[in-house]
């Protein structure tokens, strides 16, 4: 079989963004195209929203924050009202028959689902799972169906308890009529024999040794690091082009900065490149930012430390931007003489540069690369993650990061052997803010942490991982019956 003559449909909420399953299906897509012989033109998207590209399609009811989403979200454990099962049954069979006519429109062979295991993607998942069983049901075997799992209801404390009416559709996420799995993480790959065994499914260990595979967050690196004198008492980092010389003064970091009397010179940014969601723990950043503020201080350096949030707000239906915000304003209350800043860029950067009557916007993907080469950190602590594609980024651009050992890290990333100032449970201590301290007064130090980094992650977690996996589950899917065990 030719993996090159495939029509490929990938489906998702959202195509093209900041979050991190819009990175990963990027990243897919590069890999079957430049390492797998796919053609562009035979990959289809369909989706809520959409960055401009060939064989797109948008339609509202995959949008993850529409109004259904929000109500199944909202009452996801709570007593469900009289009208939700068929409120639930109506929408799923609008989308079923959305997603019927694209896979007819194109002939598509082969669907990546992602994420159809999150409740956030509730009715995409159920309305896949209605059109997969129907046409299983009639003994039709095509397409064939490969669901990402990069999150789960399963991995949510939020989503523990689900009520009766949820647990009737919790069968189609993803479902057991998938044709292969894809996990981002160890731990997923227990979850799902545990969900499939519940659903009495006949060929549990068949299909995880042969239709389910392991692809971590990957990450490339985009620029010539090896070119660089490393032990150079300077500051190696990626050059910038002019585009981003302005990037300081429309985020308004410049100006907040300067109020405190500080310049860029004597300002230490820290980036906290993810989304604004709670279990991304922003507010320990805050802390953190006052605690090194001290500590130069304490030093005779007195520099501004300005906190700079790339991501964007609004998910997870929380007013969590807000709460950061009193954070800091309470934070700067016990601490009335710190030079610390709490910067908001989401207003300014897209998944792509662009200029929109006048206003220029930033790529969140180069923000990084930005920081890197001002001498900032990134910070990263957060309780909960899938795997860790924000703080791959940030590595690939070498910056150093400090982080909370959170779960995942510790069972699939810090076997690597990458170097961090850390700290376990959120509780910052003397220590890591005494590493940092070191990692942002020594270029030479830093210069090394860095170098080494980019080391593991070129040898251990590059871009070609996802073809040498994802071609052969393909294979598999396509030309090996799965037979049922005993």
């Amino acid at each position: 079989m030719n993996i090159s003559n495939l029509n490929i449909g990938i489906i998702h909420s959202l195509i093209g963004k900041n979050d991190g399953v819009s990175i990963v299906i990027d990243q897919t897509v590069n890999s079957m195209v430049n390492d797998m012989g796919v053609e562009l033109g035979n990959i289809f998207f369909l989706a809520a929203h959409s960055s401009p590209r060939f064989n797109a399609e948008t339609n509202d009811i995959f949008w993850h924050k529409n109004e259904i989403h929000k109500n199944i979200i909202r009452i996801f454990c709570k007593q469900a009202p009289e009208d939700l099962d068929k409120l639930i049954d109506d929408k799923a069979h609008e989308a079923k028959e959305i997603i019927a006519k694209w896979v007819r429109k194109h002939s598509i062979d082969l669907i990546i689902a992602h994420n159809t295991s999150h409740p956030y993607n509730f009715i995409t998942a159920v309305g896949l799972g209605y059109f997969i069983e129907e046409l299983r049901d009639k003994g039709m075997v095509w397409p064939k169906v490969l669901a990402w799992w990069h999150d789960s209801y399963f991995e949510r404390e939020q989503f523990k308890n689900p009520n009766p009416v949820i647990q009737k559709y919790l069968k189609y996420l993803p479902g057991t009529e998938t044709d292969g799995i894809v996990f981002i993480n160890k731990s997923q790959i227990d979850i799902a024999k545990k969900l499939f065994r519940s659903l009495h499914y006949p060929k549990i260990d068949k299909f995880f040794d042969t239709r389910a595979i392991l692809i971590p967050n990957t990450s490339s690196i985009d620029w010539n690091w090896t070119e660089n004198d490393w032990n150079a008492n300077k500051l190696v980092a990626p050059l910038q082009d002019n585009y981003n010389d302005a990037f300081l003064h429309d985020t308004g970091l410049e100006s907040e900065i300067k109020k405190l009397g500080c310049t860029i010179d004597n300002t230490v940014i820290l980036l906290q490149h993810t989304r604004i969601v709670p279990r991304k723990r922003i507010d320990i950043a805050i802390d953190f930012a006052f605690l090194l503020e001290k500590k130069f201080a304490k030093n005779g350096s007195h520099k501004c430390v300005a906190v700079l949030v790339s991501g964007h707000s609004g998910d997870e239906q929380t007013d969590y931007k807000n709460q950061l915000k009193k954070h800091f304003e309470d934070a700067k209350l016990a601490n009335p003489n710190a030079k610390v800043v709490l910067i908001f860029g989401e207003n300014c950067i897209l998944s792509h540069r662009d200029i929109i009557v006048d206003k220029k916007y930033y790529n969140f993907y180069e923000i990084p690369s930005i920081v890197a080469s001002l001498g900032g950190i990134g910070t990263y602590f957060s309780e909960i993650e899938g795997f860790g594609n924000n703080l791959l980024e940030m590595i690939s651009f070498g910056l150093p990061v400090v982080i909370n050992k959170y779960d995942i890290f510790k069972s699939d990333i810090e076997q690597y052997g990458f170097t961090f100032p850390s700290v376990e449970k959120c509780t910052l201590d003397e220590q890591v803010v005494d590493k940092t301290y070191a990692l942002l007064s020594d270029l030479k130090l830093r210069n090394q942490v860095v170098k080494h980094n980019l080391e593991i992650l070129e040898k251990n977690l590059s871009h070609q991982i996802i073809s040498d996996k994802l071609k052969p589950l393909i294979m598999d899917m396509f030309t090996r019956i799965l037979n049922i065990d005993q």
